[in-house]
């Protein structure tokens, strides 16, 4: 489980008009600017919020003979109703011991401006409209969803099928069922592998398949995949956020990848405990995130639900810590708690902000800076560069302005991060460049190549000032010294060079690999290296000795890239299984390991913080990991091909990645 760290504070928490009644456990359906309130607990009261007046307005009430107690309401879909100012709700529930019902209302807005309609027909019409009746078949016949013995206090239920004519419902104690609203019979009975009441149930619509759900239920998680053409379901578990398992009874909302669950109940010995934690799920990763700041009030038996545009959580009803019902109603903005669903209008601002960031030197500039990322903290693609064919490896200036990239094209190139414009095209190496750097003052960059030589340049004139080596094998990797006075190299021939910038003298050979040298890199104080190599062991290396400190031997797989962490306490790689691996080097051990990619790991980096890692693999895909808790935070999605290289700007403000598929692309 993931903690991430937010800046949430109890004003994100907004409140809104009271509920004109108090209700727990009510159910709750959007129609455009409506919420429909549809009773709750022993309450058979209906109202309708607009989202835009924060107003409410009566509907109407339950039939006297139904006693609510967890009950469910879905919205029909009619694909044949071109009328979109009018739905049909089905509400039903109960059990043995309390009254079951089923029924339905065709709702047409209470808040429609009437002047223009006649009265006398407005009148009519309004007769068979906005009042629960019977829920009937095609001869008029009375339909009962579940039988005499069907416990539906706490039901819930989903509108599915490839015609969206099946309701799937899960119920107390482990039941799910599909009733065809076509036929109104049910066609399906099954036993879920967990018992569930007041649980977690949503549809995770996909392109090619409206009949995956997704279920909640203490410690369960389940995966929940109906094919229509055998009638039959599958089950697959998923993770539980540990603090998480003994809660339900909350609020939750499903939007595209992720679930949000707000507050909840749990009963511990006789002790009731009140959660005040909101937990974010990702369908797509299997990962939970906690957040660090809790809820401001009391949340549970309330009702979650998205207003029109996805932009706002509405939480409404719910009890008290004495459990009575409440008059609560408030609203938290999606992307407080998940970045990603920004509006265009704020991802407008944000980056506005994010290239002015870059761009203006003020004394506030860095606490803006952090309030901005912490604020988005989601990363999202904002351009992508082409010019080059595979890119091999890219990385950020000290002053978060330029990206430099090293391609097979024998070429190196110099970006601006802002407007993504080509600044230089720095010739002179005869075969694949494998990497290109800054140096720490920005005024010069160094690379290597296949072609056996390093090459240092100077930007502002556009020309190559050094040239060492010719004479040696490929070479694979490059670093500046943190001072910017050594170059540090890795060669084929398996030996690590340092050189001196000012002269181009070889001044030291660090021994020890038996085979290729892949990365280097020094230490964030200057005094160590840490090379990876295809032996397969990583050496932790004294520069001013040129003696082995520490040697870290893996025996079966291959180490891509090694880097230090920005206190230089922990190394981490990456491996051609997949994973990639953190280690203590003071004591030698393994401290985590990470998984998540699902082929090789080419390329880490730690942000500047130290709190968050950088990786990216020939999946084709580029992931974020909280370091605390090895869980991944976020997946960035995008390149069409293998992902080569990546890098964080030393503001943390961005990302950079290099693909075979000729592109670079900028993440903000």
């Amino acid at each position: 489980m993931s903690n991430q760290n937010s800046t949430q504070k109890p004003t994100l928490i907004q409140n809104l008009k009271d509920l004109p009644t108090q209700l727990s456990r009510p159910q709750c359906v959007l129609h455009k600017h409506e919420i429909l309130v549809c009773g709750g607990a022993y309450k058979r009261e209906c109202y309708s919020y607009h989202t835009i007046k924060n107003e409410y307005k009566f509907i109407c009430e339950y039939p006297n003979n139904v006693i609510l107690s967890g009950h469910c309401v879905v919205k029909l879909i009619d694909n044949n109703n071109k009328d979109n100012n009018e739905i049909i709700l089905l509400s039903f529930g109960g059990n043995q011991f309390i009254s079951r019902h089923t029924l339905v209302m065709k709702y047409i807005s209470v808040w429609s401006d009437d002047s223009s309609e006649n009265e006398m027909n407005k009148s009519t019409k309004l007769k068979n409209y906005n009042q629960w009746i019977p829920f009937t078949g095609n001869h008029n016949n009375s339909i009962n969803i579940g039988n005499d013995n069907d416990n539906y206090s706490g039901v819930r239920a989903v509108i599915g099928g490839k015609n969206n004519n099946l309701l799937f419902i899960t119920s107390y104690y482990n039941n799910i069922s599909v009733f065809d609203l076509n036929i109104f019979k049910f066609i399906k009975h099954d036993k879920l592998p967990c018992v569930v009441m007041y649980h977690c149930f949503v549809l995770k619509q996909e392109k090619q398949n409206n009949n995956k759900m997704i279920l909640f239920y203490k410690k369960t998680g389940l995966s929940i995949k109906y094919n229509e053409d055998h009638n039959s379901f599958q089950f697959n578990k998923l993770s539980v956020c540990k603090n998480f398992e003994s809660l339900y009874d909350y609020s939750y909302v499903c939007i595209n990848d992720i679930i949000l669950f707000f507050g909840g109940y749990s009963l511990k010995g006789n002790k009731h405990i009140i959660s005040k934690a909101v937990y974010k799920y990702s369908i797509q990763s299997n990962t939970w995130t906690t957040f660090e700041f809790t809820l401001p009030i009391i949340l549970y038996n309330s009702f979650g639900i998205l207003n029109e545009d996805n932009t706002y959580i509405h939480i409404i009803g719910g009890s008290d810590d004495k459990e009575n019902a409440a008059l609560t109603h408030v609203k938290t903005k999606v992307c407080t708690w998940d970045p990603i669903n920004l509006s265009k209008n704020e991802v407008k601002i944000i980056i506005e902000h994010w290239i002015r960031i870059l761009t203006i030197k003020l004394g506030w500039i860095n606490d803006f800076n952090k309030i901005i990322i912490k604020y988005v903290s989601g990363f999202q693609l904002l351009m992508v560069l082409q010019a080059h064919n595979t890119v091999k490896s890219v990385s950020f200036s000290a002053d978060n302005r330029n990206i430099v990239s090293a391609s097979y094209d024998n070429t190196v190139r110099i970006w601006d991060v802002i407007s993504g414009k080509q600044l230089q095209v720095l010739r002179g190496h005869t075969d694949r460049v494998f990497t290109a750097k800054f140096s720490p003052d920005g005024h010069n960059v160094v690379s290597c190549s296949k072609d056996g030589t390093i090459r240092l340049w100077d930007i502002n004139t556009e020309t190559e000032i050094m040239k060492f080596g010719g004479y040696f094998d490929k070479i694979f990797d490059v670093n500046f010294s943190p001072n910017g006075k050594y170059i540090v190299s890795g060669l084929q021939d398996n030996i690590i060079r340092l050189w001196d910038v000012h002269s181009g003298i070889e001044i030291k050979q660090l021994l020890g690999h038996s085979k290729s040298v892949l990365s280097t890199q020094f230490s964030p104080d200057g005094k160590m290296i840490v090379s990876s190599s295809i032996d397969k062991t990583i050496n932790i290396w004294d520069v001013k000795s040129g003696e082995i400190l520490k040697q870290f031997k893996r025996y079966s797989d291959s180490i891509a890239n090694v880097k230090f962490s920005p206190d230089g306490k922990f190394i981490i790689f990456c491996l051609s299984d997949n994973t990639i691996q953190i280690w203590n080097i003071e004591t030698g051990i393994e401290w985590k390991i990470l998984k998540g990619h699902t082929s090789h790991v080419n390329d880490v980096k730690y942000f500047p913080d130290g709190e968050t890692i950088l990786s990216c693999s020939s999946d084709n895909t580029i992931q974020l990991w909280n370091v605390k808790s090895g869980k991944r935070i976020q997946m960035l999605e995008g390149h069409s091909q293998t992902v080569k290289s990546v890098d964080v700007s030393p503001n943390g403000n961005a990302i950079v990645s290099g693909s075979t598929d000729c592109t670079i692309r900028i993440w903000g």
